[in-house]
């Protein structure tokens, strides 16, 4: 009888930030890389929402919601990212920006040496005005 043993590797995302844990590889984002993808998410709030947005990070179960307001800001996309990057820089190191193959964002921040992985997408059809 021939025994096989089996080696788990995990998930992608447990390898993906099991990557994102190597200080030598991944180090924070400077100003310019910072910048350029400030502006494609300018791009993202744009195109992609008409009022709401969320940064989701489920490890920590942290929820960011952005409502755009033309009535208070003549360019809410580009306030939107700027408040997006802010609220990035604030919770730790900007790691990576990645637009995804479907339009949203993927956002690795290290806080306090562990690397989490936030999601931007659009949030129009989960929020109900009455």
């Amino acid at each position: 009888m021939e025994t096989k043993s089996q080696l788990s590797l995990g998930t992608l995302y447990e390898a993906n930030k099991r990557l994102m844990s190597n200080k030598e590889i991944f180090k924070p984002m400077n100003i310019l890389e910072i910048g350029g993808a400030q502006a494609k998410i300018e791009d993202f709030f744009n195109m992609k929402c008409d009022n709401y947005a969320m940064l989701y990070c489920k490890d920590r179960s942290d929820i960011t919601i952005f409502h755009m307001y033309e009535k208070q800001n003549p360019n809410p996309p580009a306030l939107a990212a700027k408040e997006c990057i802010g609220c990035c820089t604030d919770r730790g190191e900007l790691l990576s920006i990645e637009e995804q193959s479907d339009g949203n964002f993927e956002i690795w921040i290290r806080i306090d040496d562990e690397p989490y992985a936030y999601y931007l997408f659009p949030y129009d059809n989960a929020v109900i005005e009455v």
